[in-house]
């Protein structure tokens, strides 16, 4: 498996290309016959097979919505669920598709034995016939990374932990990126991503799994009625990025995120290398 593979195609571009086309092969980890089932793994914490680790509910940037919405084909039930949560203010939001707040807090509050095993804390974009994601190939960050177990132990961990702080920061750069040209003030913004992990929260945020009308119109700053449409725009904008816009949107905290990635992919190099 070549890393180009294991994300969205949106990213070839702009991504180093020595990260883009290495290839490993993650053995340990599969979707298909869960590792952290109970007889399948000797760690304390084990997964129920059928909920495996898509016990978390994912922040998907405004970009990858409308990459999703712009290609109904690709993924016809995960846009149909996408359309549904815009319809229904189910934290359709300019940032993106989030988690509700209470799902946020609860989640954030776990116990080490919940995730693999509330089944009421299932991604809402897993399909439990096919026990498949439906919005795979435009999945966010966390989604993309994450991994239990590696070949290569804890330097293969450490890799995909790495690749996960580098992908996460990315999104929120791209998808911030997107709001500025779309008109919304820095205090919108920050506004916006208040509602992003939240530990605490009050009134209706802890009780409702859907945004206020009028609480939501006012996020949307004028977008409310053309939400879709909104975030096709966010897709069509990211995706004319040039490398230099990329580099200059994720700035020298995003470098730095890159240099040390490109650090532990060395490393995991040279361990492929001892292994072979």
């Amino acid at each position: 498996m070549k890393i180009e593979h294991q994300i969205s195609d949106l990213y070839q571009k702009w991504f180093p290309r020595e990260l883009l086309k290495f290839e490993l092969t993650e053995t340990k980890a599969t979707c298909s016959q869960c590792a952290m089932a109970p007889g399948r793994t000797r760690t304390k914490a084990t997964y129920q097979p059928d909920l495996k680790c898509c016990t978390f509910e994912p922040f998907v940037p405004n970009f990858l919505v409308g990459a999703l919405l712009s290609q109904p084909k690709l993924h016809p039930a995960g846009v149909g669920l996408l359309k549904n949560k815009i319809k229904n203010r189910e934290f359709s939001l300019p940032i993106g598709m989030t988690a509700s707040l209470k799902y946020q807090i609860e989640f954030n509050a776990r116990k080490p034995e919940d995730f693999g095993n509330r089944e009421d804390w299932l991604c809402s974009y897993y399909d439990r016939e096919t026990e498949l994601c439906q919005i795979w190939r435009y999945r966010g960050a966390v989604c993309s990374t994450f991994f239990c177990k590696s070949v290569y132990g804890k330097k293969g961990l450490n890799f995909w932990a790495r690749f996960n702080d580098y992908m996460t920061y990315v999104e929120m750069a791209l998808m911030e990126e997107a709001l500025v040209y779309l008109d919304f003030s820095p205090r919108q913004v920050s506004n916006l991503l208040d509602f992003l992990n939240r530990k605490q929260g009050q009134g209706w945020e802890i009780q409702q799994t859907e945004i206020p009308l009028d609480v939501s119109k006012k996020l949307w700053n004028g977008y409310f009625d053309e939400q879709e449409e909104f975030f096709q725009k966010s897709y069509r904008l990211v995706t004319n990025f040039d490398k230099k816009h990329f580099r200059e949107a994720i700035g020298e905290i995003g470098a730095g995120i890159e240099d040390r990635l490109l650090e532990s992919l060395d490393v995991l190099k040279t361990e492929k290398s001892a292994l072979s």
